[in-house]
């Protein structure tokens, strides 16, 4: 390097004091905050998601690089990034696994609180990305039929494609597609008034992918109506400001969390930090690994005599992550004015409990749990025979 660099970073983003110790003076700031004042001596910018990146933002100032720590780009504007010659990257496919377990974590719930079996069910993704191919796989594993909609890999034969109508269609629906407004097969609003009809009464409807891709108005109205069954949201329209209707009218509501395993987080601290090394010239010198603290249950058992393999398994989960306990953090805050909920929603977010991955956690079986086995591995978790 020929200078010190100046760092701006959001304040969201794990380890990364750690990691670029040696890169620069780094001045970390609310994620939602930072203004173009801010960045008038800065060279490199890191973020997440909560802050957008655009000309208003850049323009007139030194930034040379922008990485941002979560998997999606919706929030920058990589046009504006590419003309100004200004080193771009995120952190695709950081918490891919962590938004999967957050679908299986919610699936077992619903199916324990209203007395029911995944297996059989037909399940619809719509995004068969990074988090979407994980979702077909460990769906797999506890038994569903996984139905895949997306429409750029249809194009390269990658999948066996159905139409958006079709797969609306499945017992269970969930959403893993990235936010666009425009291009051939834009997402904005894809779940809309006209689309809400072609799920059945009692279809399981999951949205862990943003907001905006589902009109919040149509979803209120779809649940409100019956035309929609049990309905699982972690991402909302305007966050933080989002509509407290809707969280009052779903089975169970997250605050946009999905992705926020420790796990998940130090990696998209990995990835912005590589891209950042690559661009300065520099060679990497720090990995999570090195920080990560030990799991919060590294090991558990599976009885000899479990009830059901699901429910075994929904045990075993929900050793490793309760997701109802995020659900009943997030409606603690009905009890605050409406006015001071956004902040609220935020620090949910920033001051989110550890959560690590299930293949952080391994299970003792006995010997003769080979389909039990066969099922928590496809799942993630490591597997070894024996008693505790």
């Amino acid at each position: 390097m020929k200078k010190q660099l100046n760092i701006v970073a959001g304040e969201n983003i794990p380890y990364l004091q750690e990691a670029i110790q040696d890169l620069g003076n780094l001045t970390i700031l609310p994620g939602r905050s930072i203004r173009s004042a801010d960045l008038q001596d800065t060279n490199i910018l890191l973020i997440r998601s909560i802050t957008p990146v655009n000309e208003a933002l850049l323009k007139n100032t030194p930034v040379e690089f922008v990485g941002s720590a979560s998997a999606g780009t919706d929030h920058m504007d990589t046009a504006y990034l590419q003309s100004r010659h200004i080193g771009f990257a995120s952190a695709s496919g950081s918490n891919a696994n962590s938004v999967a377990e957050y679908v299986i974590a919610a699936l077992l719930f619903l199916a324990h609180q209203q007395n029911f079996s995944l297996e059989g069910k037909t399940i619809g993704i719509i995004g068969v990305g990074h988090i979407g191919k994980l979702v077909q796989h460990k769906t797999k594993a506890l038994g569903m039929h996984p139905i895949l909609n997306d429409p750029f890999l249809a194009e390269t034969g990658q999948i066996d494609h159905r139409s958006l109508e079709e797969t609306l269609g499945c017992d269970v629906v969930t959403l893993h597609t990235p936010l666009t407004s425009d291009g051939p097969y834009p997402t904005h609003h894809l779940l809309n008034e006209h689309t809400f009809k072609w799920l059945k009464p009692s279809t399981i409807f999951i949205n862990a992918a943003r907001g905006e891709v589902v009109d919040t108005h149509a979803l209120l109205n779809a649940i409100t109506h019956q035309q929609i069954g049990p309905t699982i949201i972690d991402v909302w329209e305007h966050e933080p400001a989002i509509n407290w209707d809707l969280f009052q009218t779903v089975t169970l509501g997250t605050p946009h969390i999905a992705g926020h395993s420790l796990d998940g987080k130090a990696n998209g601290t990995f990835v912005i930090y590589e891209a950042l090394c690559k661009h300065l010239g520099v060679a990497p010198s720090w990995n999570p690994t090195q920080v990560l603290p030990p799991p919060m249950v590294p090991l558990t058992q599976i009885t000899t005599n479990p009830s059901s393999n699901q429910e075994a398994i929904r045990e075993v989960v929900t050793q490793c992550y309760d997701i109802e306990a995020d659900y009943h953090r997030m409606r603690a805050l009905l009890a605050s004015p409406p006015h001071e909920r956004p902040p609220l929603f935020d620090a949910l977010r920033k001051d989110y409990p550890i959560r690590r991955e299930y293949h952080r956690t391994t299970i003792k079986l006995s010997p003769k749990m080979s389909q039990l086995r066969q099922i928590v591995a496809g799942l993630g978790f490591s597997t070894i025979g024996g008693e505790i």
